[in-house]
């Protein structure tokens, strides 16, 4: 897997659905409408947006994006880190609760030009074929791209599906 095509880290990219993208900021991108993530986005706040990784096909890998252009969690205004927070809880929870993992990594590393956590799910497969721990999250996410199907893409936009139904369902900011 070339690490050019992570987190906009390239001009290019390609979605697991096979769209070919062109940006200079993939969260901006994606923001403006001008990348379309997989399934839609699951939430929009005034803040933020959630929304499936674009280019790793993996169910639950949801991506938290912050809508300033900024690349530390230390420049985040109080009012979106709360919003990043609830969000976040809130897709852990949907995850949790409709019983698609049973724990989740989040990861956010400042090396990207646009400010975004990573909710990666933990399923055993990848303990079974990888190991334990953040070290594995690469050599995970190039499997998972090299080695998807059909059912596997059906099942990421199944579980994009259903984590949008949860946030509707409950109001993130109570």
């Amino acid at each position: 897997m070339n690490d050019n095509n992570f987190a906009g880290n390239s001009k290019t990219s390609v979605d697991f659905l096979g769209n070919v993208w062109n940006y200079d900021c993939m969260g901006c991108a994606i923001l403006r409408g001008d990348m379309k993530i997989p399934g839609g986005i699951i939430y929009e706040g005034k803040y933020t947006i959630l929304g499936a990784d674009p280019e790793i096909p993996i169910p639950g890998f949801l991506i938290v994006n912050v809508k300033r252009h900024i690349n530390s969690f230390s420049e985040l205004n109080k009012e979106e880190r709360i919003e990043i927070g609830n969000v976040i809880s809130y897709a852990e929870k949907a995850l949790k609760e409709l019983n698609f993992v049973k724990e989740v990594t989040l990861v956010q590393e400042e090396r990207s030009k646009h400010f975004h956590i990573w909710i990666f799910p933990n399923y055993s497969w990848m303990t079974e074929k990888f190991g334990k721990g953040i070290t594995y999250l690469r050599a995970i996410s190039g499997y998972a791209q090299k080695n998807a199907n059909k059912d596997d893409i059906k099942e990421v936009l199944y579980v994009v599906e259903k984590t949008r139904e949860y946030f509707k369902k409950h109001n993130i900011n109570e």
